[in-house]
Protein backbone atom coordinates (compact mmCIF):
# COMPACT_ATOMS: atom_id res chain seq x y z
CA UNK A 1 0.00 0.00 0.00
CA UNK A 2 1.82 3.25 -0.86
CA UNK A 3 1.93 6.25 1.43
CA UNK A 4 1.71 9.70 1.80
CA UNK A 5 2.69 12.00 4.36
CA UNK A 6 0.94 15.98 3.83
CA UNK A 7 1.80 19.13 5.80
CA UNK A 8 -0.72 21.39 6.69
CA UNK A 9 -3.28 18.82 6.04
CA UNK A 10 -5.65 20.74 8.49
CA UNK A 11 -7.88 22.51 6.13
CA UNK A 12 -7.75 23.97 3.12
CA UNK A 13 -6.03 22.12 0.34
CA UNK A 14 -4.22 20.12 2.31
CA UNK A 15 -7.00 18.59 3.80
CA UNK A 16 -8.60 17.71 0.43
CA UNK A 17 -5.40 16.06 -0.88
CA UNK A 18 -5.65 13.95 2.36
CA UNK A 19 -9.47 12.84 1.51
CA UNK A 20 -8.48 11.99 -1.96
CA UNK A 21 -5.10 10.11 -0.80
CA UNK A 22 -6.84 7.82 1.26
CA UNK A 23 -10.04 7.29 -0.97
CA UNK A 24 -7.78 5.97 -3.55
CA UNK A 25 -6.17 3.71 -0.91
CA UNK A 26 -3.46 4.81 0.37
CA UNK A 27 -1.97 4.52 3.89
CA UNK A 28 -1.98 8.63 5.20
CA UNK A 29 -0.04 10.76 7.20
CA UNK A 30 -1.52 14.43 7.86
CA UNK A 31 0.81 16.90 9.78
CA UNK A 32 -1.42 19.02 11.52
CA UNK A 33 -0.99 21.55 14.03
CA UNK A 34 -3.69 20.66 17.25
CA UNK A 35 -4.30 17.19 19.29
CA UNK A 36 -7.92 18.33 18.44
CA UNK A 37 -7.82 18.21 14.96
CA UNK A 38 -5.86 14.40 15.09
CA UNK A 39 -8.62 13.01 16.36
CA UNK A 40 -11.19 14.40 14.28
CA UNK A 41 -8.97 13.22 11.37
CA UNK A 42 -8.91 9.74 13.12
CA UNK A 43 -12.46 9.87 13.65
CA UNK A 44 -13.30 10.52 10.27
CA UNK A 45 -10.50 8.86 8.37
CA UNK A 46 -10.22 5.61 10.49
CA UNK A 47 -7.84 2.65 9.28
CA UNK A 48 -4.81 3.72 7.22
CA UNK A 49 -4.54 7.42 8.20
CA UNK A 50 -1.97 8.17 11.32
CA UNK A 51 -1.79 12.13 12.37
CA UNK A 52 1.59 13.59 13.23
CA UNK A 53 0.65 16.78 15.68
CA UNK A 54 3.66 19.61 15.33
CA UNK A 55 4.34 22.50 13.47
CA UNK A 56 6.81 23.15 10.57
CA UNK A 57 8.46 25.87 12.56
CA UNK A 58 9.44 23.97 15.30
CA UNK A 59 12.53 21.69 15.61
CA UNK A 60 10.39 19.56 17.33
CA UNK A 61 8.11 18.43 14.07
CA UNK A 62 11.35 16.67 12.67
CA UNK A 63 10.99 14.16 15.69
CA UNK A 64 7.30 13.96 15.51
CA UNK A 65 7.90 13.35 11.68
CA UNK A 66 10.48 10.25 12.64
CA UNK A 67 8.64 8.72 15.58
CA UNK A 68 5.07 8.38 13.74
CA UNK A 69 6.66 6.72 10.73
CA UNK A 70 9.01 4.22 12.59
CA UNK A 71 6.02 3.14 14.07
CA UNK A 72 3.67 2.58 11.38
CA UNK A 73 5.78 2.24 8.51
CA UNK A 74 9.27 1.21 6.47
CA UNK A 75 9.35 3.49 3.62
CA UNK A 76 7.42 6.61 2.58
CA UNK A 77 6.31 6.95 -1.31
CA UNK A 78 5.51 11.01 -1.52
CA UNK A 79 5.73 13.95 0.79
CA UNK A 80 3.51 16.82 -0.08
CA UNK A 81 4.96 19.95 1.72
CA UNK A 82 1.89 21.92 2.06
CA UNK A 83 1.96 24.09 5.10
CA UNK A 84 2.09 27.77 4.12
CA UNK A 85 0.99 31.21 5.42
CA UNK A 86 0.33 34.67 3.69
CA UNK A 87 -0.09 37.88 5.82
CA UNK A 88 -1.32 40.00 2.95
CA UNK A 89 0.53 43.16 3.70
CA UNK A 90 1.86 44.75 -0.02
CA UNK A 91 4.34 47.18 -0.02
CA UNK A 92 7.73 48.18 1.51
CA UNK A 93 6.34 50.35 4.57
CA UNK A 94 4.22 47.40 5.27
CA UNK A 95 6.58 44.23 5.68
CA UNK A 96 8.66 43.74 8.73
CA UNK A 97 11.72 41.89 9.49
CA UNK A 98 9.59 39.48 11.51
CA UNK A 99 6.81 39.11 9.05
CA UNK A 100 9.45 38.18 6.40
CA UNK A 101 11.45 35.67 9.44
CA UNK A 102 7.93 33.81 9.71
CA UNK A 103 7.20 33.39 6.10
CA UNK A 104 10.83 31.63 5.22
CA UNK A 105 10.35 29.65 8.57
CA UNK A 106 7.21 28.40 7.28
CA UNK A 107 8.06 28.05 3.14
CA UNK A 108 11.74 27.07 3.46
CA UNK A 109 12.55 25.82 6.73
CA UNK A 110 9.61 23.74 7.47
CA UNK A 111 10.03 22.41 4.20
CA UNK A 112 13.71 21.69 4.77
CA UNK A 113 13.01 20.28 8.41
CA UNK A 114 10.07 18.08 7.33
CA UNK A 115 12.57 16.39 3.95
CA UNK A 116 15.31 15.39 6.33
CA UNK A 117 12.95 13.92 8.48
CA UNK A 118 11.29 11.74 6.27
CA UNK A 119 14.15 11.04 4.35
CA UNK A 120 14.96 8.14 5.79
CA UNK A 121 11.40 6.78 4.82
CA UNK A 122 11.58 8.25 1.18
CA UNK A 123 14.63 6.64 0.59
CA UNK A 124 13.53 3.10 1.22
CA UNK A 125 10.61 3.39 -1.58
CA UNK A 126 10.80 2.17 -4.97
CA UNK A 127 10.27 5.55 -6.71
CA UNK A 128 10.07 8.67 -4.14
CA UNK A 129 8.44 11.89 -4.61
CA UNK A 130 8.64 15.24 -2.75
CA UNK A 131 5.46 17.64 -4.01
CA UNK A 132 6.64 21.45 -2.85
CA UNK A 133 3.71 23.26 -3.68
CA UNK A 134 4.62 26.57 -4.31
CA UNK A 135 3.00 29.64 -6.07
CA UNK A 136 2.85 32.06 -9.11
CA UNK A 137 3.39 34.56 -6.67
CA UNK A 138 7.04 32.99 -6.19
CA UNK A 139 8.32 33.90 -9.54
CA UNK A 140 11.11 36.49 -9.95
CA UNK A 141 10.09 36.39 -13.95
CA UNK A 142 6.38 37.23 -13.03
CA UNK A 143 7.61 40.32 -10.58
CA UNK A 144 9.83 41.40 -13.11
CA UNK A 145 7.56 41.72 -15.88
CA UNK A 146 5.00 43.60 -12.87
CA UNK A 147 2.69 41.05 -12.32
CA UNK A 148 3.90 40.70 -9.05
CA UNK A 149 1.42 40.89 -5.45
CA UNK A 150 3.64 43.47 -3.88
CA UNK A 151 3.46 40.89 -1.05
CA UNK A 152 6.81 40.80 0.00
CA UNK A 153 7.37 38.48 2.52
CA UNK A 154 5.21 35.82 1.20
CA UNK A 155 7.05 36.35 -2.25
CA UNK A 156 10.14 36.02 -1.35
CA UNK A 157 9.56 32.71 0.53
CA UNK A 158 7.73 30.99 -2.12
CA UNK A 159 11.07 32.35 -4.21
CA UNK A 160 13.73 30.89 -1.31
CA UNK A 161 11.31 27.78 -1.50
CA UNK A 162 11.69 27.35 -5.00
CA UNK A 163 15.54 27.31 -5.25
CA UNK A 164 15.54 24.96 -1.96
CA UNK A 165 13.64 22.42 -4.98
CA UNK A 166 16.05 22.89 -7.36
CA UNK A 167 18.81 22.21 -5.24
CA UNK A 168 17.04 19.06 -2.87
CA UNK A 169 16.20 17.94 -6.70
CA UNK A 170 19.60 18.15 -8.00
CA UNK A 171 21.22 16.58 -4.63
CA UNK A 172 18.40 13.49 -4.67
CA UNK A 173 17.94 12.59 -8.03
CA UNK A 174 20.55 10.15 -8.63
CA UNK A 175 19.41 8.69 -5.16
CA UNK A 176 15.85 7.81 -7.29
CA UNK A 177 14.10 10.64 -4.96
CA UNK A 178 12.47 13.48 -7.44
CA UNK A 179 11.77 16.86 -5.83
CA UNK A 180 8.91 19.01 -7.89
CA UNK A 181 7.44 22.51 -7.83
CA UNK A 182 4.03 22.90 -8.11
CA UNK A 183 1.39 25.52 -8.40
CA UNK A 184 -1.47 24.33 -7.52
CA UNK A 185 -3.46 27.27 -9.18
CA UNK A 186 -6.24 30.41 -7.84
CA UNK A 187 -7.18 28.28 -4.92
CA UNK A 188 -10.71 29.39 -3.39
CA UNK A 189 -9.58 29.05 0.39
CA UNK A 190 -9.78 31.28 3.62
CA UNK A 191 -6.62 33.47 2.17
CA UNK A 192 -7.97 33.26 -1.58
CA UNK A 193 -6.70 35.92 -4.18
CA UNK A 194 -9.85 37.89 -6.09
CA UNK A 195 -9.19 36.05 -9.17
CA UNK A 196 -9.73 32.67 -7.51
CA UNK A 197 -11.31 30.42 -9.81
CA UNK A 198 -10.71 26.27 -8.67
CA UNK A 199 -12.14 24.63 -5.90
CA UNK A 200 -9.59 22.87 -3.34
CA UNK A 201 -11.02 19.69 -3.86
CA UNK A 202 -10.42 20.55 -7.87
CA UNK A 203 -7.34 20.68 -7.99
CA UNK A 204 -6.29 18.10 -5.39
CA UNK A 205 -7.76 15.81 -7.19
CA UNK A 206 -5.68 17.13 -10.48
CA UNK A 207 -2.70 16.63 -8.31
CA UNK A 208 -3.22 13.05 -7.40
CA UNK A 209 -3.69 12.40 -11.44
CA UNK A 210 -0.64 14.41 -12.34
CA UNK A 211 1.29 12.38 -10.13
CA UNK A 212 0.31 8.99 -11.42
CA UNK A 213 1.60 10.22 -14.83
CA UNK A 214 4.21 12.35 -14.70
CA UNK A 215 7.08 11.09 -16.36
CA UNK A 216 10.42 10.83 -13.92
CA UNK A 217 12.60 12.58 -16.06
CA UNK A 218 10.77 15.68 -16.79
CA UNK A 219 12.59 18.41 -15.46
CA UNK A 220 12.75 20.18 -12.15
CA UNK A 221 10.27 23.61 -12.70
CA UNK A 222 7.60 25.24 -11.07
CA UNK A 223 4.58 22.72 -13.05
CA UNK A 224 1.36 24.59 -13.53
CA UNK A 225 -1.04 21.81 -12.32
CA UNK A 226 -4.20 23.23 -13.84
CA UNK A 227 -3.52 24.47 -16.93
CA UNK A 228 0.09 22.20 -17.87
CA UNK A 229 3.12 23.40 -18.67
CA UNK A 230 5.78 25.47 -16.36
CA UNK A 231 5.79 28.95 -14.50
CA UNK A 232 9.32 30.73 -14.73
CA UNK A 233 11.24 30.69 -11.85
Amino acid sequence: MPSVLITGAGKGFGRELLDVFHQQGWTVFPLIRRSSQAEELQSSFGENCFPLIGDVTSENVTLEVARVLQAHTVSLDVLVNNAGNIKKLRGLENTSEKDLEEHFQVHCIGVLRCVKAALPFLRRSTAATIINITSRWGSIGRTISQKGCGIYAYQIAKCAQNMLTACLDQDLREKGIRVLAVHPGRLKTGVAPPDADIEPREAARKLFSWLQTIDRNTVCGCHELISGGLIEW
